[in-house]
């Protein structure tokens, strides 16, 4: 008889830090998209577990979060169903921020 397993359920979770002028460094819409890029990552990184948290709650459960993967509990977390999404988060490069260029 086979070891009992468990299941995992994951999910991508939103958030949203919302920042108004008076927090943002002046002339910061001018900069390269580049430097944007920087300085949003410094502040991310910056940022607390509660300030993370934060962010999750700012959202609602019911509109902005559904079950993205299901998968077996083990060692190598076989995936039994995922949605487009789960799929793309786990694609190589998939967590690196890409500058959009303006549209005129």
């Amino acid at each position: 008889m086979s070891e009992a397993q468990g299941l995992n359920i994951r999910f991508l979770c939103q958030g949203m830090m919302k920042l108004g002028p008076e927090q943002l460094p002046e002339g910061f819409f001018a900069w390269s998209r580049e430097d944007q890029i920087g300085w949003a990552q410094e502040y991310w990184d910056s940022r607390t577990r509660k300030d993370i948290l934060d962010a999750v709650a700012y959202l609602t459960v019911e509109e902005d979060s559904v079950p993205d993967c299901l998968e077996m509990d083990g060692e190598d977390y076989p995936v039994l169903a995922q949605t487009p999404a789960w799929k793309a988060f786990n694609a190589p490069d998939s967590q690196v921020l890409i500058p959009v260029e303006e549209e005129d």
